[in-house]
Order: structure tokens, then sequence, then C-alpha cells
């Protein structure tokens, strides 16, 4: 992708016209692996006249937890620790919860970062607790901590535990959380613009630092709200950055699914993939549209990942902090993804980034994922079709078969179904399309769909394969293609690719 259709592109530029979002301004762009595709400000983003451009700075707020995990992963990757290691054992001041029969509960590493540990959400105390240095949080930690749930058992979202990761990530590494994190993942990923203070900036760039603002009416009035301080807490909420690093930074870590990709130097692609995975489920929140379009919602490491009824796996995090909100997001399949940039907090981004992805992706009719089926998976399937164009059976492709297919349903009541299937479609016609033309879905490269058109209708064929060598087809089922749904595979456009 190059750039936008131009009508889509002014949908994009008009999206809050209508909208009830109060703000001094908002950034947002699209972007693919390739680079920002689509940016545009509205606003002033220091009430100064100036609308927010593609260089504006904004502060991310907990967008910054993504960079924080990366650099666990980084000391986990190098064999400094394990995501199962207790907590209490890298962090002395730490104490671990205990049950009612007085026995310790470890609360781990991995549970720090999927927001399991049993610590309950902060964020209203630890919003105004940015500045508080080291010493003072592990004095804090020392005075005992509350825990809510028991480790490992459910979603709460803890501030405190990922600052415990960036105590951790000090430890391991020997120097400043900031430091080890610009030397490892900033400097070598190219995010020039992006740092955990605004002092960092040169001088003559801090001038576009978007401010933050707030409103008790509603943006008759705006107060400015002075930036919360970095202390121990920035690890995982300090970060400033512009939509172009932003891009870069979800685009290296959505490569981890281009299977073109064999980049693992800064960081390996197994461990970005573990980023963007389920580890701990989620409530759905309360403001989703009516029509229900994400069936899965979890919280991965550092950032929060959906199952979109159409287009499959979406990852995403938003920020806030008094001043400012934020939300980045993308389509892990393709790269395609959407950052919205505001300053005063409360305007909740997620919502507006949701729509636009959508729109964005509709539009260019990605595919939740694109599955190249193995060539003995077209192969087998090739087999089963060519028996029954040549005896309306599929005695033929028996060598193939798995030995409990013929057991779970026999070849003579497979042919009786056949038969009727072909029936009710008016009869096969004679010289279909050829068969890469015709594969309709998949779930693996072990799966395939395909139809055979008929009359009235078409069949449609699902079969799976084994894991042995060599393959056996282990599941083998033709219908009458039922009509198509929302919820249909097909629909969910779980492409084969790489077969026609």
């Amino acid at each position: 992708m190059t750039a936008l259709p131009a009508d889509l592109a002014t949908t994009l530029e008009h999206w809050f016209d209508d909208a009830t979002v109060v703000a001094p301004s908002i950034d947002y762009g699209v972007f693919d692996r390739h680079g920002v595709v689509f940016q545009h400000g509205i606003g002033e983003f220091r009430r100064d006249g100036r609308a927010p451009a593609l260089d504006t700075v904004y502060r991310i707020a907990s967008m910054s937890k993504s960079f924080l995990i990366a650099t666990v992963l980084v000391l986990r990757d190098r064999g400094l620790l394990r995501l199962d290691d207790p907590v209490s054992a890298l962090v002395p001041a730490f104490v671990d919860p205990i049950d009612d029969a007085g026995v310790p509960l470890p609360v781990t590493v991995r549970m720090l970062m999927d927001n399991s540990s049993g610590l309950p959400e902060d964020n209203g105390w630890a919003d105004h607790e940015l500045a508080l240095d080291r010493d003072g949080f592990l004095a804090v930690v020392a005075a005992g901590l509350g825990f809510a749930d028991l480790p490992g058992n459910g979603y709460q979202y803890s501030n405190v535990g990922f600052w415990l990761l960036g105590v951790i990530v000090e430890d391991l590494a020997g120097m400043s959380f900031a430091e080890f994190a610009t030397t490892t993942l900033l400097e070598p990923l190219s995010l020039t613009d992006t740092r955990y203070k605004a002092d960092d900036y040169p001088e003559g760039d801090r001038e576009r630092i978007a401010l933050g603002y707030g409103t008790f009416d509603e943006g008759a009035t705006w107060f400015d709200r002075p930036l919360v301080g970095t202390g121990i807490g920035g690890c995982a909420a300090s970060m400033f950055s512009t939509i172009p690093d932003i891009a870069r930074w979800s685009a290296w870590l959505s490569s981890a699914f281009d299977p073109a990709n064999g980049d693992d130097t800064v960081l390996s692609r197994a461990s970005r993939r573990l980023m963007q995975r389920i580890h701990t489920a989620m409530p759905s929140p309360a403001d989703r549209p009516a029509e229900q379009t994400v069936e899965g919602l979890g919280y991965g490491l550092g950032l929060m990942v959906e199952h979109d009824v159409r287009f499959g796996t979406i990852v995403q995090h938003s920020g806030g902090l008094p001043g400012f909100s934020s939300n980045m997001r993308w389509h892990a399949e393709s790269g395609v993804g959407v950052v919205v940039f505001s300053n005063t907090n409360g305007v909740r981004p997620g919502i507006a980034a949701t729509g636009m992805l959508r729109a964005v992706l509709e539009r260019l009719d990605e595919p939740a994922r694109a599955i190249e089926p193995w060539p003995a998976t077209i192969a087998a399937a090739a087999a089963v079709e060519a028996s029954i164009a040549a005896r309306s059976s599929v005695a033929d492709a028996a060598p193939l078969f798995s030995p409990n297919l013929l057991s779970d349903v026999p070849l003579d009541v497979r042919d009786e179904r056949l038969a009727t299937a072909a029936a009710d479609i008016g009869g096969m016609l004679p010289d279909p399309v050829p068969l890469g033309e015709r594969l309709a879905w998949a779930v693996s490269a072990a799966h395939l769909a395909w139809t055979i058109p008929g009359v009235d209708g078409e069949l449609e064929c699902r079969m799976e394969l084994t894991p042995t060598t060599p393959p056996m087809i282990q599941r083998l089922d033709i219908a009458v293609r039922a009509p198509l749904t929302t919820l249909s595979p097909v629909n969910r456009h779980y492409r084969p690719v790489g077969a026609g």
C-alpha cells in the first residue's frame, strides 16, 4: 500500500466532523509496514494557532508498556531471566501474598507482564505518582502491597506490576531503564523522535511537543495540565513520540507475523509474537457498538489483543495521563494500523481508531489470515475432486485416507450423501474453473475448504490432513454450501493463497 484511495482519505480527514469529541487537538494517521500512508491533524496542539503535523510530539502514556515488555523479553532472550522467575527473587522488597492457610502464592515475572498478578487496578493513583523515584517506590513495595485476587487467576490492570518490571530491568541491565530502552530498542529501530522526557528533545524541537490541557465545561474553557514528572513509573507511561515513530514501532512488532521476515536482531520474532497473543482473558468493555465485531479479548504482554469476527487478530493499546490520550492499533496479518493522539485526557481515542482501522481494512479487503496450504493439501484436494468427477465417488482417493476416515463414515454412506447433495444443486458442472480458483477458506496449512459448482448451487468440500509423514486425509465433509453469514469462515477471509 503506497497511498489510500482518495475518497477513503477524504472520509478519514472528516472523521471527527460530526463527533462529540472535545479536545484542543487530535493528530491521527494510518500506516502499513512501509510507513505512514495518511496523516491529518485538527485543532491546535499548543493553542497557538498551529495544527498538529506529522512530526508533532505527543505524550503516549501507557502505550509505553509495549516498549517496557520488549526490554524484558530482550533480557529473557539473552538468558538473564525466565518469565516464570518469582518476582520476590528479583526484587527483595516484594512480598508474595499468602493464602488462607498461610502459604505464599508466588507472583512471577510473567504475571506482571500479562496483568494477572492479583495486584488491583491503580490508574487513579499511579497517574499522579510517575515522579516517584526508585527508592520511594521500593519503600512503598516494602511497606506491603494489597492483592485483590489470587496470582494468575484473572485480569487486573496494574501499573505497580509494570513498575516492578522496570526495577528488574534496571537491576539486570546495570543501567537506568531509559538508557537501556534507548540503546536496545529506540536507537536500533531508528525511533529518533521517541523519548522518555520532554527535556530529552533538542531545545529547537521542543516547540513541536503538544501541551496537555483539561476542561470542566466541555471545552468552553481550557486549563493547562503540567506534565506529570518521570520517575520509576516512566518505564510504563512516560514516553513521548510521533505518528511516524509509532508506525515504525507497530510495523516492527507486526512484522513478526510476516513469513517473509527473518529479522531477529533487536528482539526475536518469537518474542514479538508472544507479546501479541492473549495471555489473560479480559471482560468485554461496556462501550462496544451494537454490532458485535469482537469475539475475543485479552491482554497479551504489554498489548491488548482482540479477535475480530472479520479481520482476525487486532493488536492495540491505549494511553492516558492528565492532559493526554492516545491509542495505537494494527492488523496483525497485514500490518495496516492506525494511531490517534490527543492533548487532553478522557477522549477515548480507541473508539475512533477502531472505526478508522475497520474502514481501511474493509476498503483494502484484507484477509484475516492468508494461509499457504501444504503442497500435500492441494494434491489431496485434487485427488478427491478427480475421484468425484470420474466416478461420483471419493473411492479413488482412498489410498490417501487415514484409517479413521471410513470407520467414522463408511464409503457407501459418503457416496450416498454425495449423490444427494449433487442432486440438490441440479448436478455438478462438467468443466469447472481450476481448483486453485475455487479455494474458499482454510484455518491452517493442513486444512482446506473449496467449492464444486453446480447448476443451481455449489458444494463445499472440507478436508483436514494428519500431521504424519506422509499426510493423510483424516476428515472429509462434502455438502451443499450453506447461505453465507457474517460469521461464515469464508466471510472471515481465512484465505488460502499460493495454490493457484
